[in-house]
């Protein structure tokens, strides 16, 4: 029955099994001004339910009292259906239970049927509508704040008064939980314990007492989250205080920092290889000078010096003995300092080349070779000669990692137990090399998480956990795999797989042709540039003979000189010097005196500065690196003499090599 309609009218239902409780309410609402109210009346409590699911009215008037019903329990079958329509109960009788009960239930309100008058009908029609719509607006902004923070990174966690009401599915996935219910209804101090880690949780309950059964906010913290496997995920949790659901609560925010923590780690890890890398290029830069004119001053002692001695053959073969093993001994200091490179700005972004794998490989066991001769025997099982695309930094600290992890994986102490194996081979197109060790092995469920970033098996402060996980990297940038076999108690074996390169087929050696009779070598005019007085001696030793040579220990006064009006044939020059370098030595004399510039030959003990890497990669100049032979630098000493008497472009001479 309808008692006024039109398109604003409040749409009442009501649900009432007495007609003349029916009339009392039809007469109090016309008694109200036409237009304002619509009135149905459903006398049977299923349909009545029916009805308010439809979703066709604004406010529902249910009796208390409905045959075999209450107005309580069709209360509550609305409200489990999911029905939000604001319900008026009304009864003959008042008592505080059946208001308190009715109230629990979601009654929007609650009225006598004996008090009932048009204007408190109204009223509380009017205020529980309002009320319904206002909700009802809360509940679209609540749900529009759901559907944001579930498509968010972040994980979000509700908490009301200590216990969790809500948890987003980025914070299930972030502490592995299969399921909502399993969180739901456990105290916050609980879930703490179960997920955080118990040194952070005891540091959190410290630090802020009592915080969780309250809305005080908690700014950003770094914490360890304990997952379900048992993986600890670096976290930053703060708290914040929210309504929800009409209720003061706090929202828990959890930020997983993995990936920050990595690129950190990586940052951390190219900051400490960049100082590395400068410090090898120094350390070489320093050892090579004094090596340069040890090496020519032994050279120049056995070739010149010796034969010119009237000493008994016993004596004259102990100088040669000595002056032979000083020689060995400063070039093994040589190899060494040239092992130091392969930590010198390797850069990711390096131009690939093909490689030799075996000559890598010895440049890493040089490296790691004090690391396993206390622990273990060295094995070498070595096949044909394989060669890669490759950077030899990049790849010669793969091979120092893997090399230092399968020596620490043994105990000092019984090296002739234990055993490295360094194997390589060649397998459908792959080139493999195997590091076996006869170490303590690793448990199976730790093999999974090996390469991960941060996982370290090694004793605290042993590791970073970076190493195998930026070996991977390198690998696979390499277009290659790094796998991995261990066995507890037997030892493990770490294997790389790149594709394989082709060879580099060494140059045929040419049938020697006779040379035609030379007259003697162009005797030309030589400056050298060496701020190290000792390196420019040896020199001149080695060239006065056959030149006229000049010695200078700064560039600033070769620069004056040569502005000067001063010419050389040949200009021997040390890349790095103080106050001024050969490089800006070679750019003065490039704009005044461009055919000085080109004469210019470098002398390097290690280019240790960007700068100068950048310098040498354009120049086209030769360029000599220390420590050297005497006799080759002669000999480059005479090819650019001859070659400047030689029309057309010139070439450097094969102990010297060009810098493109």
């Amino acid at each position: 029955m309808t008692a006024a309609s039109g398109a604003d009218a409040v749409r009442i239902l009501l649900v009432e099994d007495d007609e003349d409780d029916f009339l009392l309410v039809r007469d109090a609402l016309r008694a109200l001004r036409p237009g304002q109210m619509t009135l149905e009346w459903v006398d049977d409590p299923e349909r009545g339910v029916e009805a308010m699911a439809a979703g066709g009215h604004d406010v529902c008037l249910l009796d208390y009292r409905l045959g075999a019903y209450t107005g309580l329990e069709l209360l509550r079958q609305a409200r489990a259906r999911g029905v939000h329509l604001p319900i008026i109960l009304l009864t003959g009788m008042s008592t505080d239970e059946l208001d308190r009960e009715a109230l629990e239930a979601g009654a929007a309100d609650f009225l006598v049927k004996s008090q009932l008058t048009p204007e408190l009908l109204q009223r509380s029609i009017r205020y529980s509508v309002q009320h319904a719509r206002t909700l009802k607006t809360l509940r679209r902004s609540q749900e529009s704040f759901r559907a944001l923070i579930e498509q968010l990174p972040e994980g979000f966690c509700v908490t009301d008064n200590g216990r969790i009401v809500y948890a987003s599915p980025a914070f299930l996935r972030l502490i592995q939980c299969q399921s909502s219910a399993e969180l739901l209804e456990l105290h916050a101090v609980d879930a703490l314990e179960a997920y955080l880690h118990p040194e952070d949780l005891a540091a959190l309950l410290r630090d802020m007492p009592g915080i969780l059964k309250t809305t005080r906010p908690m700014p950003p913290r770094e914490l360890r989250l304990v997952r379900g496997s048992g993986d600890t995920v670096p976290i930053e949790m703060a708290r914040l205080p929210v309504m929800f659901d009409g209720q003061p609560c706090a929202v828990n925010i959890l930020r997983d920092l993995t990936e920050r923590k990595q690129m950190e780690g990586r940052l951390v890890l190219a900051d400490r290889m960049s100082s590395l890398g400068m410090l090898a290029g120094m350390i070489a830069h320093d050892i090579n000078n004094p090596l340069a004119y040890v090496l020519a001053n032994l050279h120049t002692l056995e070739s010149e010096v010796l034969p010119r001695l009237t000493l008994p053959a016993r004596e004259q073969g102990e100088l040669h003995e000595l002056v032979a093993d000083a020689q060995v001994g400063a070039s093994r200091a040589r190899e060494i300092v040239q092992q130091l490179r392969i930590f010198s700005f390797s850069d990711v972004k390096a131009q690939l080349v093909p490689l030799e794998v075996h000559g890598v490989l010895e440049s890493a066991l040089r490296l790691a070779g004090n690391e396993i001769r206390h622990r273990a025997r060295l094995v070498r099982d070595y096949r044909e000669p394989l060669t890669v695309l490759g950077n030899a930094g990049q790849l010669g600290q793969v091979f120092v990692n893997l090399l230092v992890n399968a020596a620490q994986a043994i105990p000092e102490g019984e090296p002739q137990r234990h055993e490295v194996r360094v194997v390589t081979r060649s397998v459908d197109g792959q080139v493999v090399v195997e590091v076996h060790d006869t170490g303590s092995g690793i448990p199976t469920e730790r093999l999974e998480r090996v390469f991960e970033p941060f996982f370290t098996t090694k004793e605290p402060g042993v590791g970073t956990g970076l190493g195998l996980s930026i070996c991977r990297s390198i690998i696979t940038g390499l277009g290659g795999r790094l796998e991995m076999e261990s066995q507890v108690g037997r030892g493990s074996v770490f294997r790389v797989l790149l594709p394989a390169a082709a060879t580099v087929q060494p140059t045929p050696p040419r049938e020697p042709r006779p040379e035609p009779p030379r007259g003697p070598a162009r005797r030309g005019r030589i400056l050298i540039v060496d701020d190290e007085p000792l390196v420019s001696s040896a020199i001149r030793r080695a060239l006065q003979r056959e030149h006229e040579v000049m010695m200078l220990t700064s560039a600033r006064e070769a620069l004056s000189r040569l502005t000067g009006g001063e010419r050389f044939d040949v200009i021997l020059c040390d890349l790095m010097m103080p106050e001024m370098s050969g490089m800006e030595l070679h750019e003065a004399l490039f704009r005044e005196l461009p055919m000085q510039a080109r004469r210019m030959v470098f002398l390097t003990g290690g280019a240790f500065t960007p700068r100068a890497r950048k310098f040498l990669g354009q120049l086209k100049n030769p360029l000599v690196e220390k420590p050297f032979v005497p006799g080759e630098l002669q000999e480059l000493v005479r090819s650019l003499l001859s070659a400047a008497e030689q029309p057309g472009p010139t070439s450097a001479h094969p102990g010297a090599r060009r810098s493109e």
